[in-house]
């Protein structure tokens, strides 16, 4: 695989790689034989320019073409039938509760072996009731870098993270849903190995781990699909869910990979994201000047000044999407990501620490995960390898997709085909996080189109779950708990599910239910 000088791939990165006999053409009268072996080669460039052509509808990553997958083909490293796969009982690392079942491992992806690894960490909470029929909700970190087992240990699955290790979660999602943690991309967490740069490339990794987590766990093959995530999750999630619909579209017309299962993809829960970066600068200094006084008067005024700027640049970075375009529009807007004064917490305004790297100190659990994955007796039941050092945040993640730019593209737009396809959309953002915060993402849901586009700008926000005790607003399009959603939380901030631990199980039970919020 070669990189040009800006730092993005060259589009002929597997031309030279084709499993495929090659033609002898010194011979002038080819016997059946070679006929054939040219026949097998006439045929396997047809299904490499197909699939190309196929994976081509994301036409907003111009310069980055879709990479060329050869799974379906029979290649030895992505064969759904052979491929590396742990699977560890781990009950004995979460309290008792009834009925819940958790599972930990490693997938090996595409191109994985023992001398170049390439492996997905995965931690499987069984729903406690009915799992075989539940939905399967997969849940993944931000940052880009940030483990996806902070999600379930921070609230999410039965047990929770304390001081002394786990405790039991009386505000578990896992009463009526399996969640399926990943520590996503390689690099992140647990999942060690070969990295990718980009949340495309990432989002077809997402692809094979899911393909090959129901080869292991078969009884989950058949149940309804959900995505969580937030923060650069924004990012992560609408590109892995476009993937799992190409995909999906491939099968049902005898396209798809070798053995490859329908995911029945149903909705997405996207908390503070970060997805359309011209929108989030375009009304960050209203969140943070205007709305609440996060920066003082000169910071302000200094800020305003370098907007128009950092507003251009961006927009260049979407007309001529280079690697290079792309960091001097992240350069450009590099002064936004400034701390507050007074050691207010970007997170959650209404806590305190010194700086940012304070962070423990608000949130103590972020310094709790890594003494508890990183202790003996936890590493011996998952069978952490002796080189695998769990961390929450991965800077060379961050480093590598800061590099490649991934974080300056519309993102949002793929929620359009999306919503159209009649995915599930919710947005919920907690009112109180200066680091992502809400009016940039409302801003971007309103530009959308889609087929509940009208009804979503003039509709109403609703207080929930009553007018008489208000948690938040919600705006819904669609029946039920929406088909385009954004709902918001008065007391939280970037960590909705620390913050909010009774209302998100709320609130992701209604919609997953399809049951009005209010």
């Amino acid at each position: 695989m070669t990189m040009d000088a800006s730092g993005d791939r060259k589009a002929s990165e597997d031309i030279g790689q084709l499993p495929y006999p090659a033609v002898d053409s010194s011979v002038p009268n080819k016997s059946p034989f070679q006929r054939i072996r040219l026949l097998l080669l006439l045929i396997g460039t047809v299904l490499l320019f197909s699939s190309s052509a196929r994976r081509s509808s994301i036409d907003f990553f111009p310069g980055r073409p879709w990479p060329i997958s050869f799974s379906g083909l029979g290649s030895p490293s992505s064969a759904l039938d052979t491929f590396f796969h742990t699977s560890t009982r781990t009950d004995e690392l979460c309290p008792s509760v009834a009925n819940a079942s958790s599972y930990s491992g490693w997938i090996g992806l595409e191109g994985d072996s023992d001398e170049t690894p390439k492996r997905s960490f995965y931690w499987l909470f069984e729903a406690e009731e009915d799992p075989e029929n539940a939905p399967v909700i997969l849940t993944i970190g931000g940052g880009p870098g940030t483990s996806g087992l902070i999600n379930p240990f921070g609230g999410q699955s039965h047990c929770k993270i304390n001081e002394n290790g786990t405790v039991a979660n009386p505000y578990r999602w896992t009463e009526k849903y399996n969640l399926l943690a990943l520590d996503h991309p390689i690099g992140v967490g647990l999942s060690y190995g070969t990295m990718v740069n980009n949340s495309v490339d990432a989002a077809h990794d997402v692809y094979d781990f899911l393909q090959k987590i129901y080869k292991v766990h078969p009884h989950l093959a058949s149940n309804k699909f959900v995505i969580a995530s937030g923060s650069y999750g924004g990012r992560y999630v609408p590109t892995i869910a476009t993937v799992i619909q190409e995909e999906n579209q491939a099968i049902a017309m005898g396209e798809g990979k070798l053995h490859a299962t329908h995911i029945d993809l149903e909705a997405l829960l996207v908390s503070n994201p970060w997805t359309d970066p011209l929108a989030y600068h375009r009304w960050l200094l209203y969140y943070r000047c205007e709305l609440h006084p996060f920066y003082n008067a000169t910071t302000c005024a200094e800020l305003y000044g370098t907007l128009p700027a950092c507003l251009e640049s961006i927009e260049l970075s979407f007309q001529n999407s280079t690697a290079h375009n792309r960091r001097l529009a992240e350069e450009t807007c590099a002064s936004f990501r400034r701390y507050g004064q007074n050691g207010t917490l970007m997170e959650n305004i209404n806590r305190r620490c010194e700086t940012r790297d304070d962070i423990g100190k608000c949130y103590p659990s972020f310094n709790w995960m890594p003494n508890f994955l990183n202790s003996n007796a936890t590493r011996k039941v998952l069978g952490v390898p002796d080189f695998v050092e769990y961390k929450s945040l991965n800077d060379d993640v961050t480093k590598e997709f800061m590099t490649y730019g991934d974080n300056m593209f519309p993102t949002q737009k793929l929620y359009e085909p999306l919503v159209s396809d009649g995915i599930r959309v919710l947005h919920h953002a907690g009112s109180l996080d200066a680091n992502c915060p809400n009016p940039g993402t409302f801003s971007f849901l309103k530009l959308l189109h889609t087929p509940f586009s009208e009804a979503f700008r003039t509709g109403e926000d609703v207080p929930w779950p009553s007018a008489e005790e208000p948690q938040g607003t919600v705006r819904v399009a669609g029946s039920g708990a929406g088909n385009f959603t954004y709902l918001t939380y008065d007391n939280a901030g970037h960590f909705i599910v620390s913050d909010q631990t009774w209302q998100t199980k709320y609130v992701v039970e209604h919609f997953i239910d399809n049951i009005p919020f209010v």
